[in-house]
């Protein structure tokens, strides 16, 4: 009898992996890169505690120069329930607002000394206003009660007033030369021995020029009411100054000494009828010189004439002139008659004055020339010594009016050529800055002026000093 052998199992190995976990895999890659997503959306998140909340919600806004910069994402007590802490989540491009010395507050109606500010969270929600700081970056902030008053974050000149009492001056105060805000009230306080209020102001860096040992200083109060024999007479200086109080300062004729940080003033509640009279020519800085340094005040110079025999047209041609003594400093093709001009057509005007064409104009440079002026009460000249012959391109600015503001170039956006430095045409210089000086940045010291010509703009240098 045969007996047949008993069939063998045939074991195949387990495969080392299932498709089937490709799909738990792509899962969690896909959950990973959400997360990651969300927290590149999400941004920084910072505390910044406050006294009071002041109305203050979760989903509220953080914002920067009127840009929503972040949101509140939740509110507590502090330990000690003596305040509260907000909850911030920044926007992913918004990190540089956490950093060391940035201030917060909440925006929201306040109506004071100061004035009124927030109305546009009378209708709307409140919101978070923040000023950045410069230093590394930082999670927690103590907020400010009030918003921070500007001119106290910029660099300036910190001076004292003493007056015998506080009136309408508080902080945020303007300190104001004819009208013009130069400055800020920080603090109002009593002195030491209580007998006197202390007013500590901040003039801008640009202003501190004005502020010398014979600046006068007195409360403009907004309203004024004069009862004499002939009845009353009634004065508003300025709505803001009705709004806000406020200082004004007079400076006085002649030279006088520039006083530095600390120094205590007088402040008077009337100012001096021969005060208002003062008109003394102060130059004034800018922050992209040197502290202190004087700007030029160039004149506005037209130059027209008539061209063409049987079909004749009225040609104009406008610039800046630079003051210097006993003559202007401006392009050529403004201070000498066009060669297509009809004769006896040429009009030059500078400052209001009209100047004679007969004689020929100096030649300064390359493109630039000189020409006899005899100025004014009002005419400020460019001294000799506040020139210097550059050796090359560098650091330099380029100012017209001072009410306009200036344009800084840097050496790598001027080409040195034969006929001067040829500036980049993507910067934004137009036939508006023809003859416009030019001052180096280190020193202050004008190096030479901006001639604006329809094959482009080039910086023509000075090659010796004038007059």
């Amino acid at each position: 009898m045969t007996h047949d052998s008993p069939p063998l199992a045939h074991v195949d190995p387990a495969p080392s992996w299932s498709p089937i976990w490709i799909v738990p895999v792509i899962a969690a890659l896909l959950a990973g890169a959400l997360a990651f997503q969300s927290l590149d959306v999400l941004g920084t998140n910072i505390r910044v505690s406050f006294e009071q909340g002041y109305g203050i919600q979760v989903g509220d806004t953080l914002r920067y120069r009127g840009i929503v910069a972040g949101e509140v994402t939740g509110m507590s007590y502090t330990d000690e329930v003596d305040g509260v802490i907000l909850d911030i989540t920044l926007d992913t491009n918004a990190d540089d607002l956490a950093r060391v010395g940035s201030r917060f507050w909440v925006v929201r109606p306040l109506v004071g000394w100061a004035g009124i500010t927030g109305l546009d969270t009378v209708i709307g929600n409140r919101y978070l206003g923040v000023i950045p700081g410069s230093g590394p970056p930082q999670r927690q902030f103590v907020g400010l009660d009030q918003p921070p008053i500007e001119d106290a974050l910029m660099p300036g000149l910190d001076i004292t007033l003493e007056g015998s009492t506080r009136g309408s001056i508080a902080p945020g105060s303007p300190v104001t030369y004819r009208r013009i805000q130069v400055g800020s009230v920080l603090s109002v306080s009593l002195a030491s021995d209580s007998r006197n209020v202390e007013v500590l102001a901040r003039i801008r860096e640009k202003y501190a020029a004005l502020i010398q040992n014979g600046t006068r200083f007195w409360e403009t109060s907004g309203v004024g009411v004069d009862v004499g024999i002939t009845g009353a007479s009634f004065h508003l200086e300025s709505l803001e100054s009705l709004v806000h109080g406020g200082v004004s300062l007079a400076v006085p004729q002649g030279e006088q000494e520039q006083v530095s940080t600390g120094h205590r003033f007088t402040l008077h509640t009337h100012p001096e009828d021969s005060w208002l009279t003062w008109r003394p020519s102060v130059p004034i800085g800018n922050s992209l010189l040197p502290p202190g340094s004087p700007v030029p005040h160039p004149e506005r110079a037209q130059l027209s004439w008539i061209e063409g025999t049987l079909w004749s047209a009225d040609e104009v041609r406008e610039g800046w002139a630079l003051p210097i003594r006993g003559a202007i400093l401006a392009p050529a093709d403004i201070l000498s008659q066009d060669q297509a001009a009809d004769a006896g057509s040429s009009l030059l005007q500078v400052a209001g004055l009209e100047l004679p064409l007969e004689e020929p104009a100096t030649e300064a440079g390359p493109g630039l020339s000189t020409r006899p002026f005899p100025g004014g009460a009002d005419v400020q000249p460019w001294p000799r010594a506040r020139q210097r012959v550059p050796a090359g391109p560098e650091d330099c600015v380029v100012l017209t009016d001072p009410g306009s503001p200036p344009l800084s170039l840097a050496p790598g956006g001027l080409e040195r050529k034969d006929d001067g430095w040829h500036i980049d045409r993507a910067l934004p210089l137009d036939a508006r800055w023809h003859g416009a000086p030019v001052l180096a940045r280190k020193d202050g010291l004008l190096i030479g002026l901006v001639l604006v010509e329809e094959k482009g703009s080039r910086i023509v240098p000075l090659t010796r000093l004038v007059p």
